[in-house]
């Protein structure tokens, strides 16, 4: 009992000195421009950390075969063994493919976070998906829309949709508000909204441009309805 525990004694000065402090900093690939709030974790431990204005981040590792995992809204994630970490972590940007084109996280949000209105020639498409969303719910209320189809143009024509950084869309109809989180997956270039009582809704992004953005939604044969700037 007493060998055992004198090994014990030996072998513990060894595991705590194996840990050590490990520093650096996260930057843009190819700008080199420094990243703050990037998540850095310690695989397999509840290690974590989050990067500074600068960039940078000090963590402890258990030893140097630990790996680090690096991750940002925007870019790639990274992982690497702690041993072969440099002075700099480079993370690379997340493309977007939208219609044809690959676009940057960044270039998306300089496209898609604004206030978008319904167009002009995609009004009635509108109006029809709304009513058609409404006879799934409430059938009396869907006639009462069908009723007075230009009532129902109207607030589609006043209609607003403000995507923020946040996550956040806030679409207003009329004096009414209705504010839902917002998502994008740039494999499928679905966009994936949902309400406040936890109902999702995934849309197509057909086109994404700086003068309109195109949607179509998942609903049967529902049409494509395109959205231009509204500031």
């Amino acid at each position: 009992m007493l060998k055992s525990f004198c090994l014990l004694l030996l072998f513990l000065p060894t595991a705590t000195f194996a840990q050590r402090v490990v520093s650096g900093r996260v930057v843009a690939q190819g700008s080199n421009e420094p990243l703050p709030q990037v998540t850095v974790r310690v695989e397999g431990q509840p290690t974590t950390v989050v990067t500074d204005k600068a960039g940078r981040f000090s963590l402890t590792v258990p030893t140097d075969a630990a790996t680090l995992a690096f991750s940002h809204v925007g870019y790639q994630a990274l992982s690497s063994p702690a041993a072969q970490l440099g002075p700099d972590v480079a993370l690379a940007e997340q493309r977007y493919v939208i219609g044809e084109v690959q676009i940057s996280y960044v270039q998306l949000q300089k496209l898609l976070l604004r206030q978008w209105r319904i167009a002009p020639a995609s009004i009635d498409a509108a109006a029809q998906l709304i009513t058609a969303r409404m006879q799934a719910r409430d059938p009396k209320k869907a006639e009462t829309l069908a009723q007075n189809p230009d009532a129902v143009r109207r607030v589609m024509e006043m209609a607003r949709y403000d995507f923020r950084p946040d996550g956040v869309v806030k679409a207003k109809l009329l004096l009414a508000s209705n504010k839902m989180h917002w998502q994008l997956d740039e494999e499928t270039r679905t966009l994936t909204v949902v309400n406040d009582e936890g109902t999702e809704r995934k849309i197509s992004v057909v086109d994404l441009t700086a003068d309109r953005l195109v949607l179509k939604h998942a609903e049967g044969n529902a049409p494509e309805i395109t959205y231009v700037p509204a500031d």
